[in-house]
């Protein structure tokens, strides 16, 4: 059966996205292999029609004044800070087992918080007379408060419903992956008491029972029926993602012999995020998510997410996907949006917003502002450089120059004429940025 299913799929890799189905069992683009699981080393990326980006919304007063006090703020803060670090570290060593730790008073009167096991008023006033400065008394020592989180993670790590936890003032916060409903029945079956500071944070909805639940499919419903055959295993996570690290990655992934694998990372298996599932788009090509939504990403090509690409190493997650595929290193991917689509959308939005910085800081008309883009580019295009290893470097796009900042004006005497200083930069009444960078004197003067 695996040749018939290979010799019809060759067939069908020739034609185009109208062909029909495969009628002999296979409805999806693939190599069959000898042992009738299926391998996808690449595809395409589908079709994507990036939107441009809307004009930027007017700011408001309410920015503004967020804006105005975050200044206020940050000059407090920095007009202090040498005289609240000399302090904490005097308080550390004169006042060691009483002086806990400090923390900024952001709202309403600015000041610094100095917390006290005892007597927090007085105890402060003997080291600083700063009127900004208080000391408070509090409940719970340090060690306290890392004990707390401490046994949180002792307690339930084995049954990986913990996705963080973190101290604040006075208090840890835990992030909890399940239900309150659920939680609190792990808590009552374990017999522990959660410690008083820990203060619980749940990011999963309660389980609403059914009075009469159906039965259980047979199939998951991830998988599609004429898909889960040709399968070894679609690992998937079974809690949330937690906090995940403000990078994106990429990951390409295919399928070798019914398993799915990092193709970029070593051939490390891969674990699916919670609730990611599997479809057939209508070319044919086995693909990620709950269909054929704009930037979704095809077996084959690389994802990209937001968040750190991690080895997973519990045994619940990863035994199943061993016995089924071998050992191996597990990675976790945290998302299932094509990077191509991504990469097409970010190239609109940036050569966009850059066109409006054009307009709006250097006062070029529209027409001026699209044919300084294309010009930058096709410069840098031309000024490509071939690395040692025989790799072009990235051109220099007009996108990553409009970014690059105008050297900042310490004296209002070296602004050109007609502009004059405002916050460290030359500006003309239009609010238009002086002396014009070099690149755009050269570009004006070639397209006048």
């Amino acid at each position: 059966m695996a040749g018939l299913l290979a010799a019809s799929l060759a067939g069908c890799a020739s034609q185009d996205a109208a062909s029909p189905r495969l009628s002999d069992g296979l409805s999806f683009r693939a190599k069959i292999s000898e042992s009738g699981f299926a391998t996808i080393l690449s595809a395409p990326p589908a079709s994507f029609d990036p939107v441009e980006p809307p004009p930027p919304v007017p700011r408001t007063a309410e920015q503004d004044a967020a804006d105005a006090e975050f200044m206020r703020v940050a000059d407090y803060q920095n007009s202090v800070r040498d005289e609240v670090q000399a302090l904490a570290e005097q308080l550390r060593r004169e006042e060691q087992g009483n002086f806990q730790t400090l923390h900024y008073d952001n709202k309403g009167e600015l000041g610094v918080v100095f917390e006290f096991l005892r007597n927090g008023r007085a105890t402060l006033r003997k080291y600083s007379k700063n009127p900004t400065f208080r000391g408070e008394t509090v409940r719970w020592s340090q060690e306290e408060l890392r004990a707390a989180a401490d046994f949180m993670w002792e307690t339930f790590r084995e049954d990986r419903v913990l996705q963080s936890t973190g101290i604040a003032t006075q208090v840890v916060t835990a992030q909890i992956s399940v239900s309150k409903e659920e939680f609190r029945a792990l808590v009552k079956r374990k017999g522990v008491t959660i410690p008083e500071p820990v203060e619980l944070v749940f990011h999963a909805a309660p389980v609403v029972p059914l009075v009469n639940p159906p039965r259980p499919p047979a199939q998951d419903r991830a998988v599609p029926e004429n898909v889960a055959p040709f399968l070894r295993i679609f690992p998937r996570h079974d809690r949330p993602a937690g906090a995940l690290n403000a990078v994106n990655s990429r990951v390409t992934v295919v399928l070798k012999d019914g398993c799915f694998r990092a193709a970029d990372r070593d051939d490390a298996l891969v674990l699916f995020p919670f609730g990611a599932n599997l479809f057939v788009d209508s070319n044919n090509y086995l693909a990620f998510g709950s269909g054929e939504r704009p930037g979704y990403a095809r077996v084959g090509e690389a994802v990209e997410f937001m968040g750190s690409v991690q080895e997973v190493t519990t045994p619940e997650l990863v035994d199943p996907i061993h016995a089924a595929c071998g050992p191996g290193k597990v990675i976790k991917i945290e998302g299932m949006e094509s990077a191509a689509a991504g990469d097409t959308q970010r190239a609109v939005t940036d050569r966009a917003n850059a066109m409006r910085r054009f307009q709006a800081e250097y006062g070029l008309d529209a027409r001026q502002a699209e044919r300084a883009l294309d010009w930058l580019d096709a410069r840098g295009e031309a000024n490509r450089q071939t690395t040692q290893d025989g790799i072009l470097e990235p051109p220099i796009t007009g996108a990553m120059m409009v970014e690059m900042p105008p050297r900042p004006v310490m004296d209002a005497s070296e602004c050109p004429p007609g502009s004059s200083l405002s916050a460290g930069l030359c500006r003309t009444s239009e609010g238009h940025l002086r002396p014009l960078p070099d690149w755009l004197v050269e570009f004006l003067e070639q397209n006048r």
